[in-house]
């Protein structure tokens, strides 16, 4: 065959394989009685016993009482929080340098220094949390 005849026989196939896959009830194509798949077997549809033992296999969805447990389980830690702040350029490219030195990121730096700020001045942060009471 020459090459031409080669492509145009693939075409049909490919035609006809993807009518089988859009065709949802499994039912021979009119004018087809089993169509060639690519390992070189016959495409024939289920019996009907089989296709009333796949419908009965069907799950049911899940109740809303049953919550989902997918993916990985919750950690008990505290998650970041994205803030803006501004910055003059030069202190922040001088922690920048400090910060590939120590090889470390510029927030684990001001992560550092809030949470020290904050141990120093715990007496503040009560007196706050009184007067909010």
């Amino acid at each position: 065959m020459s090459n031409f005849a080669d492509k145009e026989n693939r075409r049909k196939k490919q035609s006809l394989v993807s009518q089988v896959a859009s065709n949802s009830d499994n039912e021979p194509i009119k004018g087809q009685e089993s169509i060639e798949t690519l390992e070189g077997g016959k495409y024939m549809p289920d019996p009907p016993k089989a296709q009333e033992q796949a419908k009965t296999n069907v799950t049911e969805p899940k109740t809303e009482e049953e919550p989902k447990k997918m993916g990985r389980p919750p950690e008990n830690r505290e998650t970041k929080k994205r803030v803006s702040l501004a910055i003059m350029p030069s202190v922040y490219d001088n922690i920048g340098k400090i910060a590939y030195v120590d090889r470390t990121s510029i927030s684990e730096i001001a992560s550092q220094l809030f949470e020290q700020y904050i141990a120093e001045n715990m007496d503040k942060i009560k007196e706050y949390d009184s007067l909010k009471k």
